[in-house]
């Protein structure tokens, strides 16, 4: 009996660890010395024609806090960002921030995105041309 609990055991572990990584998958696409720009990989889709992903800003300070964080700065924002890859525009559609020990602190989301172009040279520039040139996965 016992040899069955700990191989039922460590598939149950290694299922819910292989699920954990599979939901999430960040890759630094860009930093300074004041912030790292990520983008989940896992994320990445096309809807409607437009690339979509998850972006993560960390900073290496709190930032100030915007409205929606009931005054409270952030260390943390993700960013679910819409790209039109022809045109080289982005666009938030959601908006998430966190504390710096991790607690979500504010979120927006919104359902017109009002995309602009994307400034040359800038690390917003970096997402868009990772999001663009990234191969989709296939679905199951």
């Amino acid at each position: 009996m016992k040899p069955f609990l700990l191989v039922f055991s460590a598939l149950w572990i290694l299922g819910d660890s292989a699920e954990l990584a599979a939901a999430e998958r960040w890759v630094v696409v860009g930093q300074t010395d004041k912030v790292v720009v990520y983008i989940d990989v896992q994320s990445i889709t096309v809807k409607d024609g437009f690339r979509q992903a998850w972006e993560k800003w960390e900073y290496a300070q709190e930032r100030p806090a915007p409205l929606t964080t009931a005054n409270r700065p952030y260390r943390t924002a993700r960013y679910l960002t819409s790209y039109d890859c022809k045109q080289r525009a982005a666009g938030e559609l959601q908006a998430m921030y966190f504390d710096a020990s991790g607690e979500v602190i504010g979120k927006v989301a919104g359902k017109d995105v009002s995309s602009s172009l994307v400034v040359p040279g800038l690390l917003s520039e970096s997402a868009l041309d990772f999001v663009c040139k990234a191969k989709l996965r296939r679905k199951p």
